[in-house]
C-alpha cells in the first residue's frame, strides 16, 4: 500500500447504559478488528472525577443543550477526539451511553455530522441488558460511581433510557458472553457491509 494512500476510516458506536457490558464488548471487537479505541470514561473521568463528579442520570434530549453541562463538555472531547482520529484515516470503536444520540435521530445526525464522515461509515452497536443484570453486575464491581445509582435503580434505569435506538443499529445481547457478542455482531455487521 502506498504510505500516503488516503484510507477511508469508519467508526462504530458502541451504546448502553452503565455496567451493561459496553466497555468490554469494545475493547473486545477494538481488539478484533485493529482499530482505535475511544471511551468517553478514559477520556474525561480523571479531570471529571478531579471536579468532583456529578451523579449523571442521561436523560434523552432531542435538542442540543442551551447551555452546556460537565456532560455535555465530556462528549465534546469524545467527539472532537474522534474526529481528528477519522481524519487521519484511523477507524474507530467509541465506546459512552450516547442516550440523547441513540434515542433520537436528530441527535444521531448531529453526532455523525461533527465525526464529519459519511453517514453510512458510522455505525451504532446497542449493548442491550437487562435492568436486573445491570444493578447486579453494578453491586459486584462495587465502584463509588455506582452507590447513588444502585440506591435509586429505577431513576437511573427509566424506560426512556433502557429503550432499543430510536435509529439503526445493531442489537448485542449483554447475557451473551463476550466471546458471543464478537461473533454474532461480526457477523451482522459483515452482511450490512456487503449490502452497501
Amino acid at each position: 500500500m502506498n504510505m500516503t494512500e488516503e484510507r477511508a476510516s469508519e467508526a462504530i458506536i458502541v451504546c448502553g447504559v452503565p455496567a451493561s457490558g459496553k466497555t468490554t464488548f469494545a475493547q473486545d471487537l477494538a481488539r478484533q478488528l485493529h482499530w482505535t479505541i475511544l471511551d468517553l470514561d478514559t477520556v474525561t473521568n480523571p479531570l471529571f472525577e478531579h471536579m468532583g463528579g456529578e451523579f449523571l442520570v442521561d436523560v434523552p434530549t432531542a435538542q442540543p443543550a442551551t447551555r452546556a453541562s460537565v456532560n455535555d463538555i465530556r462528549y465534546t472531547c469524545l467527539f472532537d477526539t474522534t474526529r481528528e482520529n477519522l481524519a487521519l484515516g484511523n477507524s474507530v470503536v467509541v465506546v459512552a451511553p450516547f442516550t440523547s444520540e441513540r434515542t433520537f435521530p436528530a441527535a444521531w445526525a448531529r453526532l455523525v455530522e461533527r465525526l464529519a464522515i459519511p453517514d453510512s461509515r458510522v455505525h451504532l452497536a446497542w449493548m442491550d441488558t437487562p435492568p436486573g443484570e445491570v444493578v447486579r453486575r453494578m453491586q459486584l464491581r462495587g465502584a463509588a460511581r455506582d452507590l447513588d445509582k444502585i440506591k435509586e435503580p429505577e431513576r437511573f434505569l427509566s424506560p426512556e433510557v433502557t429503550q432499543p435506538p430510536g435509529v439503526a443499529h445493531i442489537r448485542i445481547d449483554g447475557l451473551l458472553t463476550p466471546h458471543e457478542q464478537i461473533e454474532v455482531f461480526l457477523a451482522d455487521f459483515a452482511g450490512r457491509e456487503a449490502v452497501r
